[in-house]
This record gives structure tokens, sequence and C-alpha cells, in this order.
């Protein structure tokens, strides 16, 4: 009798364990930009940096001049016919017109069914990315590589709120090899009984948004009926909570379970996790918010002149996903949109991407495409991964002294700085007088787009078409 495959989540058949249907080969190291990043292991993803409100000391006080950017395809740096070789390098986009090739190939692999999926995943396709990733599986991949495939499908039923799915796919993926924080299985559990970010009210919200010191946005919002202030940051993987504001609002625990997130030097950070039940942006209601609760010592920054400021709100990346976010920091205004399931078409110009649970764009630098950028909105600066920096036209620019960077509970960075270099955006570029240099645990990112480029544009961070738009008024041109 032919043995039958047990089911995994949602149906689909498990391979036996160790499994395995294709010639042995050497096994690649997972793709750290879809399973962890930073060299971290599978399952980690919820566990690194989750908050990159980065401060920029007086040192780094930088001119940005701003020009129309125009690459040319000689300009691009590399194109490959490998759906592989382009995931990890980050070219997405073009991975995914690849995938005609790779599901008609007379042999289909399931290592490059992998790498479409991974592709997909990343530019938020994800229908097509779970039929991929499950087709990979289907072809009995050996144990750790199932395991891997196995965690981008929890990867991407996390972030279309299917918790229930996510936490299957990541006790699948444990049970073969990947490495998952017990706190993450945990998270996932709480939530998989629970319709998140539901909306109710307007179809839009415009509000009014303020800058200050620090120089990121913050907008007002409405938390169980209390008015507070949230800032508008990218770069946190979770919407985040201080203590005290949790307790005043009574904000619904989601278990007694705690998990930790790392600041900028590595440092440990331990929180504990909450469900707001109803988020009030404008005329716009989102019940059933997820945030971290953290102390509020954490949130803690000293700003210019040794002064002391202290944050209790931040909009993270898991609720900003679910808008088309415009922020127009010369009529000090964001109209916050909510995304239905038709609006989200990726579209075949799409330059946003889902790594490791934060949005990345494509950037330039001096000229030369595409690299990968961390979009981080709760970044007063732009800077370069110097880890990087010798696959950059930059590499060989002379380094100087006197970049620091702040981040969590007041802890501060050194770091070199270079002069006179160009980074763009969509259509267009800043030149910076000088950008500083910093390590990263993003090991794919090549630098961090951050406020001092994106206020001097109207920008547009559609979740839906995957597209991040700048666009320039009158006003504010001639730097």
């Amino acid at each position: 009798m032919k043995h039958r495959p047990s089911p995994g989540p949602s149906g689909h058949p498990l391979p036996a364990s160790g499994a395995r249907g294709n010639p042995p080969t050497l096994r690649r190291c997972p793709s750290p930009r879809l399973r962890g990043e930073g060299g971290r292991r599978p399952g980690e993803g919820l566990a690194i940096l989750a908050i990159t409100l980065l401060f920029a000391g007086c040192t780094l006080k930088s001119d940005v001049t701003i020009e129309p950017l125009f690459i040319l395809p000689t300009q691009e740096r590399f194109s490959s016919s490998s759906v592989r070789v382009l995931v990890d390098r980050g070219d997405f986009a073009k991975a995914v017109k690849l995938a005609n090739e790779v599901v008609s190939a007379e042999e289909v692999s399931y290592k490059q069914l992998e790498a479409l999926g991974e592709a997909e995943l990343a530019c938020g396709r994800f229908d097509d990315a779970r039929q991929h990733l499950k087709q990979a599986l289907d072809l009995r991949p050996f144990r750790t590589d199932a395991g891997a495939i196995a965690w981008s499908l929890s990867q991407l039923e996390y972030l279309t709120n299917n918790f229930g799915a996510a936490l299957e796919w990541a006790r699948y993926a444990i049970d073969r090899g990947t490495a998952v924080k017990q706190w993450h299985l945990d998270y996932l559990q709480s939530l998989q009984n629970t319709r998140v970010y539901e909306f109710s009210g307007e179809p839009s919200a415009q509000v009014r948004m303020e800058f200050g010191k620090p120089d990121v946005p913050r907008v007002n919002v409405e938390i169980e009926g209390t008015r507070t202030s949230g800032i508008i940051d990218s770069g946190a993987v979770l919407s985040i909570v201080a203590e005290s504001l949790a307790n005043e609002l009574k904000v619904q625990p989601l278990g007694t379970f705690h998990g930790t997130f790392f600041g900028l030097l590595a440092e440990p950070i331990d929180v504990r996790f909450g469900l707001v039940k109803a988020l009030q942006i404008g005329g716009v209601t989102v019940s059933n918010v997820p945030v971290a609760i953290m102390a509020d010592k954490e949130l803690r920054f000293v700003i210019r002149n040794k002064q002391a400021f202290a944050m209790r709100l931040i909009l993270g990346a898991n609720l900003l996903k679910e808008f088309r976010l415009e922020m127009d920091a010369s009529k000090n205004e964001a109209v916050f949109t909510p995304l239905t399931a038709a609006d989200r078409k990726p579209s075949d110009e799409q330059n946003l991407f889902h790594v490791g649970f934060r949005p990345y764009v494509h950037g330039s630098i001096n000229h030369r495409a595409w690299y990968l950028f961390v979009l981080d909105t709760g970044s007063e600066v732009t800077f370069l991964n110097r880890d990087l920096l010798g696959k950059t036209p930059v590499r060989s620019a002379e380094k100087l002294h006197g970049a620091t960077l702040q981040g969590l509970g007041g802890s501060q960075k050194h770091g070199a700085k270079i002069m006179k270099v160009e980074v763009g955006v969509d259509e267009w570029a800043g030149r910076f007088e000088d950008i500083p240099l910093y390590g990263t645990e993003h090991s794919q990112a090549f630098g961090i787009i951050g406020q001092d480029l994106l206020k001097k544009f109207r920008v547009v961070i559609d979740f839906g078409s995957m597209r991040v738009e700048l666009s320039r008024h009158l006003s504010l041109f001639g730097g």
C-alpha cells in the first residue's frame, strides 16, 4: 500500500522527515533576507532590532542637495537568468519575472521553486508565493531545506495576518531543524483566533503631522478614546506602547509570555505583548492592533542640549503595511488610506519589498542601481552599511571620524563618515555633503533611508502597489 503523507497546514501534505527527491547537493545557507537578518537563525525575525528610531549626534548635520535621478540600463548593477542568484542579491522584482521559466522547465527544481517563492514573498505577491513554496515541498526536499521553505510560508502567513497558519508552518519548520524562538510561537498562538486590523469609519484619514526634536514624524491618534502622539516608524517591526501608557489605557495583554528585542548595541530589551482594541487615526478606526509593551526607560532619548525625549507610542511596520501612507513635510500632513484586498496588486515597477518583516526599498548610490535599503521613517539620518561598502561605488572613499548614532535607552554607536555621496530613491536623489557609516544587523541592507532625505519630498509608501514614490513641491526646490 502506497504511503500517503500526513496533511500539514491548510491540508498541505507534509513530506516525511529527511525525504529525498533530488540528487544530493551541497546545502546553501538559508538566505538571511527572508529567514532572520544579520546572520541570525531562522525564526528570530521578530527578535531583532524591533525599533530603529535613530537620532543623529550634533556632528551629523549634513547638507543634502536634491537632484532628479535617471538610471540607464547600463547603470544597473547586474542581471542573471538564475532566480536564486537574483534573490540572494535582493533583485526580487527581476526574479519574479522568471516565473514561467522556472515552472515550465523540463525538470522543475525545488530549489528554484523555493527561490521563486522567496522572491514573490518579498514582492508581496502572496498567492503566487504560497503556491510555489508548497510546490517546492511537494518535491520532497532535504529535511533542512523543507524547514527553511516552511519558515518562508510562516512569514507569508504572518504578513497576511493568518496567525494560525503561520503557527503551524513555524512548528513544521522546527520539526525539520529550523530554530524558532518560543516567544514567537507564543505570540502567533495568542493571535490565531483574532481578526486583527479591522477598519471602520472614513475611507481615509488626513491628519496633521509634526516634526520636532528629534526630527521624526509624529501624528495624534486616539487609543481607547485617549489622545496621544505616535511616531510613524516603518523601521519598527511591531508597534510599541510604553509601559506607563499601556497601564493607563489598560491594554489587553496577549498572555504572560515575554519576548526579547535588541537595541543599537545588541543589548537585550525585555518586552511583553498586548492588543489595542481600538486605535483611531483621524476618521479611521483600526480594531485589534497587536503591540509590544516596553519599559518607559527604554524609550527615552537624549536630544540636543541634553534634553530628554520620551516616546509613548510607535506606529510600526505591522500596522503601516495595512495602509497606503502619504507624508508631506512641507504641508505638515499625513494621509492614511486603509488597503482592501483589491488594492493589493504589486506594480510591475515596484521598488518596495518585505524583507524580514520590514519594508525595504531599492535605492541608488552614486548613480549605480539597485541596492536594498531599509525604509525607516523613524530614523533622523540616512546612512550606509560600512560592512557592504566594498560592493558600492564609494568603496575607496576616504573615511573621516565623527559620526554618532543614538538608539534605544540613549545607547550610542560611533562610526566614520564619507564625503559627497549621492543616494537615490524612485526618481530623485540626494547629494550628501557627508554621510555616516555604521555596521547594521540588516545583513543585506546597504544602508537606511531616513528623514534627512525623505522629509524633502511628498512621500507615498503604498503597500498595495508595493511602490515608494517621491515628489517635489515647487516651494521645496533649491535644497
